[in-house]
């Protein structure tokens, strides 16, 4: 069995690369998941050596290849003309650490802010620029171009994917974000589908009335929004009852398996894998994803389990198993506001090893305490 940590470049940079790499073999974790493309932040960083928190903006921590069309990642400003990755890269190679590329697809609001052409477009015409539209093909080739030069650029043992899809709704959160009407699940997942010209055409292609759709999604978000609707609708039945909606989902879907065979294509030197549950593992259509269908394109997925105890967290495991046909991976978040003590943690990583968990990851090197690092070590003394 093997573990892992996320990481964020600053974190190991300002440790010391060889430095982190030694505490993290001592904690028995083999593997970093480094932050090589991410959404904008700010983290809280308890045991840093040069500070206590870090801003950035939607970056890339490496400086990119000519490989890019219409959209291409932006380095973090704060990196200049350096190449983190390149430098963390080189200082792993001569320990007993793996690296993995942790890579954020969809979710740049840097550049859906300048760019809001590629970003999903909501039923009301709005630009939700927290998230780029997997439908547009000028994103679907900044997708492919990002994969074929992480994996050329680094020795990557895996290349894991987090928002290659549609975003969730809402989002997960904007910089001072207002919602003071009660959407529910629902009305915040329509809020969210997107209705780009390349979404409504994929949509038209298959008979689906786009304008009918997005009609029926429109009064329904201002009918919950009013209290004329309860927010607190079943979802499934919902659908059912609306059908051509869930025709006009079932295109995404579609969408999104096709791009994944690409992506698989692009990716020579290392795993491909996808993070899957952030909404709970079985709302994962609410992205556009049948995971049953990727099993062909990844290696493996890894279900993010943030969850308070071991039967919550194994319960997590064994649904995603019903729902793919891949070796299933653990993220675990050893702190708040999910875990508070020691035991819990030994707890929970007893339970993924007694249930063949393949690969546990932990969230994340620089926001947990040091005590925390230090749970994760003892619960995994008897593991090594």
């Amino acid at each position: 069995m093997t573990f892992a940590t996320w990481a964020y470049p600053w974190d190991l940079l300002d440790t010391g690369v060889e430095s982190v790499a030694e505490q993290l073999l001592d904690l028995g974790i083999t593997e970093i998941n480094l932050a090589t493309n991410y959404h904008t932040v700010q983290t809280y960083l308890p045991h840093n050596p040069e500070r206590r928190t870090f801003f950035a903006r939607s970056s890339s921590y490496f400086q990119p290849g000519e490989m890019y069309g219409d959209l291409e990642p932006v380095p973090n400003e704060r990196m200049g003309d350096d190449d983190w990755l390149a430098v963390i890269d080189r200082e792993l190679a001569d320990t007993e650490v793996s690296l993995n590329s942790w890579t954020v697809g969809c979710h740049n609001s840097r550049l859906g802010m300048s760019r809001p052409e590629y970003a999903l477009r909501n039923a009301f015409g709005d630009p939700l620029v927290f998230g780029l539209c997997p439908s547009r093909s000028a994103v679907q080739e900044y997708l492919l171009a990002l994969l074929a030069d992480l994996d050329d650029r680094a020795a990557f043992e895996r290349i894991e994917l987090e928002t290659f899809n549609y975003f969730y709704g809402t989002g997960y959160g904007w910089h001072h974000d207002k919602f003071h009407a009660r959407l529910g699940a629902l009305g915040e997942f329509l809020f969210g589908v997107c209705f780009c010209d390349d979404c409504r055409a994929n949509a038209r292609q298959t008979g689906v009335d786009a304008d009918a759709v997005a009609e029926t999604v429109r009064s329904t978000v201002d009918a919950i929004s009013a209290g004329e609707f309860p927010h607190d609708v079943d979802v499934g039945g919902w659908f059912r009852e609306h059908p051509e909606v869930g025709a006009y989902i079932d295109v995404r879907i579609n969408t999104l398996t096709d791009l994944y065979r690409r992506l698989a294509a692009v990716v020579e030197d290392a795993e491909l894998g996808a993070y899957v549950g952030m909404k709970g593992v079985e709302n994962s259509w609410m992205h556009g994803l049948d995971l049953r269908a990727l099993s062909d394109s990844l290696d493996y997925v890894t279900v993010m389990a943030y969850r308070e105890t071991r039967e919550e967290t194994v319960d997590c495991l064994q649904l995603t198993r019903e729902l793919v046909d891949l070796p299933v991976h653990v993220g675990v978040l050893p702190a708040h506001p999910y875990v508070h003590d020691e035991a819990t943690v030994g707890d929970i990583v007893d339970g993924l090893v007694e249930n063949d968990t393949d690969r546990v990851s932990f969230y994340n090197y620089g926001l947990l305490p040091e005590r925390n690092l230090d749970w994760i070590g003892s619960s995994l003394a008897t593991h090594r």
